[in-house]
Parts: structure tokens; C-alpha cells; sequence
């Protein structure tokens, strides 16, 4: 005896043709939404990662410098957009004053990192006031290795040079020009090189800004300067942190007068990264704002 199977009928047919579309047009939903949403996360990221590298790069240079004297050298009030600040390459100590020259017994330093900087000059602390005195180099003052004899004799014992660390040795370096006033054996010091940070038309994203640096020497001659990170958008900017300290920290976004740069102990940097390529669906690409505050650690008091 023969059973006839029943087929589908044409109405469950359809039926299931339609709850597969709905499911299929739900999955597609599901996983264009899940792309967007990667593209857009990766989109912000690359937009943080180039603040990210400018704030570290920033922190790195202007922590050191000094929070009173003549560490800030020029502000742009117009745009708020550079600072020029000396900052410190390697310290230690007064070990021989002359008259036209010092002799500094030094801790060890990267080597790398000496070989990369422009030499612009030298500061000597007064142990009294804690403040620093710089001594800035013209276009024929050196610095030059000498012996170390000159803190190895005559009662001198500032031996600096004598350290060694990771492998790396101390030195006795003369410099010049003439010492500040009031310099005296045993006195700390630095050798620094003066350092522009400007936000300006970037050359590798055009109608954006990039981050430059530029390094200074003597003079303001021997210099270095390179686009670092780019881009931003055009809302990058420096505030100011000032002596004495404003209200809850407070900074200031009018940048104080030359006459008043001595007063600057950190910046506010306003970092409006941009990502390099616009997420599809997107008319323009994203960015996102990181805000971070860099102080002058090398203070005046302990």
C-alpha cells in the first residue's frame, strides 16, 4: 500500500520565504551597524592617537623647565598658538668660574640625546632664592669637554662626573659666555637648549593644523624644526598657568606680557585631534578634544 507524501503548500512557501527575509534583512542590519560602529570607534581612535602623541612628546620637554626666571622666552598672544621655553638637556654642577667662561661637572646623559640638541646656553641657581640665571650663548660661545682636573683640584669637590649609570659616565664641560652674577662654586646648574612648540598650517594634511618643534641654539641660529604630529583642527591652543597660582588652578587664556613671562609655571594645551581619513558615511573626518595641563617641575623650593 502506497502514502503519499504531503508537500509544502504554496502559502507556507512564501510564509518561510518571508521570515527568512526578515531575518536576513535583520542580520544585514546587525552587521552593517557593527561595522559603522568599528569604523567610527577606529575613526576617534586615530583622532586621540595624534593628541595622545603630541601631549606626550610636550610633557616630555616642558616639565623640566623652571618655574620662575627666564624659562618661557616668547608666548603668541595673538592665537595663543607657541611658546618658546628653555628647557634643560643635562644638570649638575659649578665646579670653576672664570670670566668669560664656567666649568660644569655633569651627570650622566644620553648620548643620543646630546648629539640631537642645539646648545643654547647655561643657567646657575643662586642657593639663596632657589631661581636660576641663565647665561645664553651667542653665535662663537662652545661647549667644549675640558679636564677634569678643574673639579678634581685646588679644594673643589664637586665631582658630578665621577657618576656612571646604565654605562653612561658623568663629564666636566667648559662653557661660555661669562657666568651670570653671583655664580659661585658648588652652585647647581644646566645646560639647556631653547625649544619653539607652534600650531600651525600643517604640510602633510593641508587645511588642518600640525604640531611643530623647533630646537634652538645659539643665538636663535642653530636651528631644527619639524612638523611632529598632525592633524588638528584649528581650535588647538596654549593656556597659561601663572604665579601666583589662580583659583582652583585656574588657567588663564590670555597670555601674559612679556614682562611677565616669568610668572608662566605650566600650560594648558587644548589638543583638537583630527582623524587622517573621513569613516565612510561621514562627510568630514572625526576628531575629538584632549585637554591636559603640563607643569614646570624644576621649582624653586623643595
Amino acid at each position: 500500500m502506497h502514502r503519499f507524501r504531503r508537500g509544502f503548500t504554496t502559502a507556507e512557501i512564501i510564509t518561510s520565504i518571508v521570515i527568512i527575509g526578515i531575518l536576513g534583512i535583520a542580520m544585514t542590519k546587525l552587521v552593517v551597524g557593527q561595522a559603522r560602529s568599528f569604523q567610527l570607534d577606529n575613526g576617534l581612535k586615530r583622532a586621540r592617537s595624534a593628541s595622545r602623541s603630541a601631549m606626550n612628546i610636550m610633557i616630555t620637554d616642558l616639565r623640566m623647565a623652571h618655574d620662575s626666571g627666564a624659562s618661557v622666552t616668547y608666548l603668541d598672544a595673538t592665537n595663543n598658538r607657541r611658546v618658546d621655553v628653555r628647557v634643560p638637556l643635562v644638570f649638575g654642577v659649578v665646579c670653576e668660574v672664570n670670566g668669560g667662561n664656567a666649568v660644569l661637572s655633569l651627570v650622566p646623559v644620553d648620548s643620543f640625546q646630546m648629539a640631537a640638541a642645539k646648545y643654547g646656553g647655561y643657567a646657575t641657581r643662586n642657593a639663596s632664592t632657589g631661581n636660576y640665571s641663565f647665561a645664553t650663548a651667542g653665535s662663537s660661545d662652545t661647549i667644549q669637554s675640558t679636564g677634569a682636573g678643574h673639579c678634581h683640584s685646588g679644594g673643589v669637590a664637586r665631582y658630578a662626573d665621577t657618576v656612571t649609570s646604565s654605562g653612561r659616565a658623568g663629564s666636566v664641560m667648559q662653557v661660555s659666555p661669562a657666568p651670570p652674577a653671583g655664580t659661585q662654586v658648588g652652585d647647581m646648574a644646566f645646560v639647556f637648549q631653547t625649544v619653539t612648540y607652534e600650531f600651525k598650517t600643517s604640510a602633510i594634511y593641508p587645511g588642518t593644523l600640525g604640531l611643530y618643534r623647533t630646537t634652538r641654539g645659539r643665538s636663535n641660529t642653530d636651528t631644527l624644526a619639524e612638523e611632529i604630529i598632525a592633524p588638528f583642527a584649528s581650535t588647538a591652543r596654549f593656556n597659561y598657568y601663572t604665579n601666583p597660582a589662580q583659583a582652583k588652578d585656574t588657567s588663564l587664556k590670555v597670555a601674559p606680557t612679556a614682562a611677565n613671562y616669568w610668572k608662566v609655571r605650566g600650560f594648558q594645551i587644548v589638543l583638537p585631534g583630527i582623524a587622517p581619513d573621513t569613516v565612510p558615511g561621514r562627510t568630514a573626518p572625526l576628531s575629538t578634544t584632549t585637554t591636559t595641563a603640563v607643569f614646570f617641575k624644576n621649582t624653586r623650593r623643595p
